[in-house]
């Protein structure tokens, strides 16, 4: 009996509740056990949540969607109803939010945005 293909690509589309990121963590991590890449799990995981905390602060169903467009590589993108360009700031030391996408391109190999219709996404690229 032969080996069950595996998805090189999964989406979720989630709502703008406090457990979003919980979810797609979840989601992220079995795609990366079913693909064996448990070395870019942390980063992934990092990504992953701040790219749907500022998603689901929109407050409005976005998609998430996890692909391998490498051996060794996962993306991670998500697309919201956001207008405008996604910009990483300085956040104050007594700010609470501001700094995700600062750790976004910090854990991810690249990252960008790019409009579509009536929204953006945002994508991360983890690992080779």
């Amino acid at each position: 009996m032969g080996r069950a293909m595996i998805a090189d690509s999964y989406s979720l589309k989630l709502g703008p509740h406090p457990g979003a990121a919980k979810v797609a963590r979840l989601a992220v991590e079995r795609r990366l056990r079913d693909w064996a890449l448990p070395e870019l799990l942390d980063d992934v995981h990092l990504v992953t949540t701040e790219l749907v905390s500022n998603a689901a602060r929109l407050g409005a169903v976005f998609e998430l969607t996890i692909s391998r467009p490498g051996d060794r590589a996962v993306l991670v993108e998500v697309r919201d109803s956001g207008d405008g360009e996604p910009a990483i700031r300085d956040a104050g030391l007594d700010e609470e939010g501001g700094r995700g996408l600062f750790i976004v391109r910090a854990y991810a190999t690249e990252w960008g945005w790019r409009p579509e219709g009536d929204g953006k996404t945002v994508w991360a690229r983890c690992g080779g």
